[in-house]
């Protein structure tokens, strides 16, 4: 393949599970004082296990920029603003669905629709990462935003319990998960030295959309009731989805997927099994601000509109947050990793639990914001420097499909706390939970960079 190829796109699907290329681990490197243009440790780490650093035989290496290769990225934009911007937005949904189809149900249960989406979403990830290593981004892609707007479709008709749970539930989390894998991974295969960045642009799309989406679920609540609010925000998914499809690029052969003996090996490794306590921990108490701020506004005097929009903060927050994680190439990811948890608990502890008035609890939701969404997408990079290249694709999938226990779990708990104690008494126990597990995930990710690196200290 020749470098117009490449820029053409005419080439085959990517892999999520990365090559298998003979990357020794930890890689060997010389110092960088020895050579004044080598990379720091952070980038080094990153670029080497980056699978556009070592493609296949007869493809070129990757372009780090061109036509095609930002319109992958805008293309992956595209799809994680709807997709991963709709599940942020859940606490909306649980908000109004407590005043009126839902009345009758606990905030615990309802709380449950949004787990399900969170548990088939991480769940499916190493199934879909096989798939897309036999057959690429598209066939995923395209079934997956089907079956996203056709759960859209489906939860405007819904009424009883049970039928939201399948549709907005369910078959929402299945669309999520078709749709989240390929897009965010697709752009990283056409970057080796930009690519934290090319995946912290992709990435930020879910606070925006996260933040643009309750704004417009609010003023359609309010003007066309929630049955075509539904429906019109199933049509504008339905149209960025076609864009998406028309935008994303493919460049790398396929390959066979990784065999099901292998998946399980890592977890006899402790920098991996740490990694994974990590982010299981933060996911199970990540998501008690995200599904109960706008009640607790509520509760402490705010309007129907402000509550809402609480849920925006939050988003707006992270999308930031997002983008500064690009900085793991120079501060090194798990110094990132570490950063984001322990603001991420310091802001539980210093505005939600203490909150007893509403500006307290307005300036809580960016803040938290900002650090989850630093979190979020620095998780990638460091699961990269636990193990080899070639095994890149199978650790996250492995450790997504880990998680998605604890982020089914977790907001179902926060929302039985909050209904075993009425009143402010109740959030801030929910905060309580948060706060602890957050904590006890950034001891366990501490232990994972001192496991590799054999120091706390450095960058890393």
């Amino acid at each position: 393949m020749n470098p117009s190829d490449l820029e053409k796109g005419h080439s085959s699907p990517p892999s999520t599970a990365g090559y298998h290329a003979d990357t020794e681990f930890p890689p060997k490197h010389e110092h960088p004082h020895e050579h004044p243009h080598a990379p720091r440790d952070g980038e080094l780490a990153l670029a080497e296990t980056s699978p556009a650093s070592h493609p296949p035989p007869g493809v070129g290496p990757a372009p780090d920029g061109g036509f095609w290769a930002w319109t992958t990225v805008a293309g992956g934009y595209l799809a994680v603003f709807v997709q991963f911007g709709l599940i942020n937005t859940f606490g909306v949904f649980q908000s109004y669905y407590e005043v009126n189809q839902l009345r009758d149900y606990s905030e615990s249960e309802i709380a449950w629709i949004g787990s399900v989406q969170q548990l088939i979403l991480f769940f499916v990830g190493l199934f879909v990462g096989r798939v897309f290593d036999a057959h690429g981004a598209h066939v995923l892609l395209i079934p997956g935003g089907i079956i996203f707007v056709l759960s859209l479709m489906m939860t405007s008709l819904c009424n009883e319990y049970y039928q939201f749970f399948l549709a907005q539930g369910l078959l929402f989390g299945l669309g999520s998960g078709l749709i989240f894998y390929p897009a965010i991974a697709v752009p990283g295969h056409w970057f080796a030295r930009k690519r934290a960045l090319a995946m912290a642009i992709v990435g930020s799309s879910s606070g925006l959309g996260g933040t643009l989406w309750p704004i417009a679920l609010k003023r359609l609540f309010d003007e066309i009731g929630f049955e075509w609010a539904i429906r019109t925000v199933a049509f504008i998914s339905l149209f960025l989805f076609a864009l998406s499809w028309c935008m994303v690029r493919t460049r790398l052969p396929r390959k066979k997927p990784t065999p099901w003996r292998a998946f399980w090996h890592p977890l006899k490794e402790s920098p991996f099994l740490l990694m994974t306590a990590c982010v299981s921990l933060v996911f199970f108490g990540m998501y008690t601000p995200f599904f109960f701020a706008s009640n607790r506004a509520l509760e402490l005097g705010a309007s129907d509109s402000l509550a809402f929009y609480t849920i925006a903060f939050i988003n707006a927050g992270s999308t930031i947050g997002r983008l500064v994680a690009a900085v793991g190439d120079q501060w090194g990811a798990f110094n990132v990793l570490i950063v984001s948890a322990l603001g991420s608990t310091l802001s539980l502890l210093a505005f939600w639990i203490p909150s007893v008035k509403l500006g307290a609890l307005i300036a809580c939701t960016p803040t938290y914001g900002f650090f989850v969404g630093m979190f979020i997408s620095i998780i990638p990079a460091c699961v990269a420097l636990t193990g080899p290249a070639s095994e890149i694709g199978l650790r996250v999938g492995l450790l997504w499909t880990i998680v998605a226990v604890f982020a089914f779990t977790g907001p179902p708990i926060g929302g039985a706390i909050v209904g075993e104690h009425p009143g402010e008494l109740g959030y801030q126990l929910a905060g309580v939970f948060s706060g602890i597990v957050t904590f006890a995930g950034l001891i366990c990710g501490m232990g994972s960079k001192i496991k590799i690196g054999g120091s706390l200290w450095g960058i890393m």
